[in-house]
């Protein structure tokens, strides 16, 4: 059996879920369960199912995205450019990642590592 992911490992969205799940199971059985139980039924129960519409919400929100920058940039170009090159524009133009970083499927917590290896801004 696979080990289930500690909750530092999570994504935010995830650990959402998780504590979500936490209140849901502590309302249930009327006294703390404890994020370690949480977590566990989580992963056992819950988790596949969360993931797979996870993906199609985050899937379709993309989509809409894309739907968004195609008009905008048919409009500054003054033809409709289509849904391939607007996509590609999309990422070329760093709204792809933007999106990730805000609002998308790739919304992640902060590394401290990879932050203290940042030099310091002389603001």
């Amino acid at each position: 059996m696979e080990k289930n992911p500690k909750l530092d490992e999570l994504s935010l969205d995830e650990i959402n879920a998780v504590l979500t799940h936490k209140w849901f199971l502590s309302q249930q059985a009327r006294q703390d369960v404890g994020i370690d139980f949480a977590l566990d039924d989580w992963f056992q129960n819950h988790s596949k199912k969360w993931r797979d519409e996870k993906m199609k919400a985050d899937f379709e929100a993309q989509k809409a995205e894309i739907e968004k920058h195609k008009w905008f940039l048919s409009q500054k170009l003054g033809y409709d450019v289509g849904r391939q090159q607007a996509a590609l524009d999309w990422i070329k133009s760093g709204y792809a990642e933007a999106w990730r970083n805000k609002s998308g499927p790739y919304c992640e917590k902060k590394d401290n590592k990879i932050e203290a290896d940042k030099p310091a801004s002389n603001h």
